[in-house]
């Protein structure tokens, strides 16, 4: 299984691990809440607080029936005016907190109420719409109501919402009482006719008692309570489900954006292991060159640098070994070559100067070619002699010995071996002293002066320039003349022993440079430009190689 998937797995399991105790949480929440809230008692609370608030309507209403009647049994129907109506209502102690007022319609009469006296109109059966009558009953719907006490003269109404009581009072028997629940009006005799004009006392005689408002209004909220909590009760499983299916659904919406996160998170972290996995292929393959593409940051980003860290590592190391290796050989071939050449050289000098000493003859010209020809042998010997010393000196290269010392300084004083050519120095200061082996190392200094001397020799106002800096944990040293340069054909060669590009050198000078280079772990790179000039690039580790631990293998 791939990271990705496992990535992706995980996330969604813990997506998930939480959504049964969640829904079963919110489930029992739900249901605690439902009990809580549709409990009996409050069921039972809400229907005795019904109950009260009807009986102590009804007891309001019997009142009213009970004060409205004793109101009408003082007067008799010939003499009801509202003078009289007005002094009943207001010296009677047993009737003032009990009715609110009175309304009393009649030829000739006029509407009298406790708190408002505005003039009413002359035709008694105008004062349904008038806007004193429509503002008490606020425009309700006036219902009829069974008294109590039934009285054939006497009549009991309500509004619709229960606000204002009405006892309507016909002193004369003669016309009848109507009342219109549609349109909320009422006649003093039967429509289209008119009153007798010889109705001189009150025709209607309306009282009315306003109920608490306040007390209405709690009723009215301990009714709708009973019902939403009918309807509660109705309807519980499908509140229940109604909270629970957003939960599931919001749950839902976020397990797929876990799931969007978690592919792409998996994504980002799978896709820089797999172009790890392919760049070891690649790398395994032998192509040391690849590197991968620094995309993100964190520790993936870390990673893949330290990836390509290691594959440049690899790459130098791999280089070294194989120059070491190289140079390993041509050591062996330097060995084998000075001892095959070495040993008959002393035999063959002996011989040449044999026949030279024992010649005796008398041929003057014979000796004197004789003698040349065993001095030119000699010199010829010599040559060799000094390629066998040559190639015992590259077969027997010691050990290095690094110690601390300073760079700069040895630069500096190989450089005063060397007045006749114009030298620029430039050192870092915060290149500290550092291991490396002095004498190993002036010998590389001298044979890059040695060859950049000879390649400013033909050059007017040749110049060399050596900078020293410290580059991460190396130590840097480039060497650079502006001198005739080394051509494109020639440039890989230079570091390979035998190679020389002059007719007096040897070819051992710039190999034996690599060779120290490479025993003190460093790196020799050269850039050079046929007419312009050469550089040399060495970098040696700032730690420096241990005592010991690079040796040359020595041969006899």
């Amino acid at each position: 299984m791939s990271i990705r998937i496992r990535l992706v797995v995980m996330c969604l399991v813990f997506a998930l691990l939480p959504a049964i105790p969640s829904s079963l949480l919110v489930q029992s929440l739900l249901e605690k809440s439902f009990n809580v809230g549709l409990s009996e008692t409050i069921e039972e609370a809400l229907q005795s607080g019904i109950v009260i608030s009807r009986e102590r309507l009804e007891q309001i209403r019997m009142t009213f029936e009970k004060k409205a009647s004793r109101v009408i049994s003082k007067f008799t129907p010939s003499a009801v005016d509202s003078s009289t109506v007005a002094t009943v209502l207001s010296r009677d102690p047993e009737f003032s907190g009990e009715l609110d007022g009175f309304i009393l319609f009649g030829a000739g009469q006029r509407t009298i109420d406790d708190s408002k006296r505005p003039d009413l109109p002359e035709e008694p059966g105008a004062f349904a719409g008038h806007p004193v009558f429509l503002q008490l009953t606020d425009r309700n719907e006036i219902i009829h109501r069974r008294p109590a006490i039934p009285s054939p003269e006497l009549s009991f109404y309500e509004t619709a919402d229960r606000s204002v009581q009405f006892a309507l009072w016909k002193p004369r028997g003669s016309s009848k009482i109507e009342m219109d629940r549609n349109d909320a009006s009422w006649s003093p005799s039967p429509p289209g006719s008119r009153p007798s004009s010889n109705q001189s006392d009150g025709d209607l005689l309306i009282l009315y008692s306003r109920t608490d408002p306040e007390f209405l209004a709690q009723a009215d909220r301990l009714l709708a309570g009973r019902q939403i909590f009918a309807q509660l009760r109705l309807e519980r499983g499908w509140l229940s489900r109604s909270f629970f299916y957003p939960f599931v659904i919001i749950y839902a919406a976020i397990l797929f954006l876990s799931l969007g996160f978690a592919l792409l998170m998996a994504e980002r972290l799978a896709s820089p292991i797999r172009r790890l996995v392919h760049g070891t292929k690649v790398v395994a393959e032998g192509n040391w060159d690849y590197r991968l593409e620094t995309k993100t940051g964190g520790e993936v980003g870390r990673l893949v640098e330290a990836f390509n860290g290691m594959v440049s590592r690899l790459e130098d190391q791999r280089r070294r070994l194989i120059d070491m290796e190289k140079m390993a050989a041509w050591r062996d071939l330097a060995r084998r070559l000075a001892h095959e050449i070495k040993n008959p050289l002393l035999p063959i000098r002996l011989t040449v100067e044999e026949l030279k000493d024992q010649y005796g003859g008398g041929d003057d010209r014979y000796h004197e070619l004789l003698t040349e020809s065993v001095r030119v042998i000699g010199d010829e010997l010599n040559s060799l002699q000094r390629l066998v010393k040559e190639f015992s000196s590259f077969a027997k290269l010691p050990e290095i010995s690094p110690s601390m010392a300073s760079m700069e300084q040895l630069v500096a004083d190989v450089a005063k071996l060397y007045p006749q050519i114009s030298i620029d120095i430039a050192a870092d200061p915060e290149l500290p002293e550092f291991r490396f082996d002095p004498d190993h190392m002036r010998r590389v200094l001298v044979n890059l002066f040695d060859n950049s001397v000879t390649a400013l020799e033909a050059t007017k106002g040749g110049r060399i320039r050596i900078t020293i800096s410290k580059t991460g944990e190396d130590a840097v040293l480039v060497f650079s003349d502006n001198g005739t340069g080394i051509s494109p054909e020639h440039l890989p060669k230079i570091f390979d022993p035998y190679f020389t590009s002059r007719r007096e050198g040897m070819g051992l000078g710039l190999a034996m440079v690599k060779n120290i280079v490479l025993l003190h772990g460093g790196s020799i790179d050269v850039e050079s430009s046929e007419g312009k000039g050469t550089t040399f690039i060495i970098r040696i580790p700032i730690t420096g190689p241990e005592d010991g631990s690079e040796r040359t293998p020595e041969y006899e």
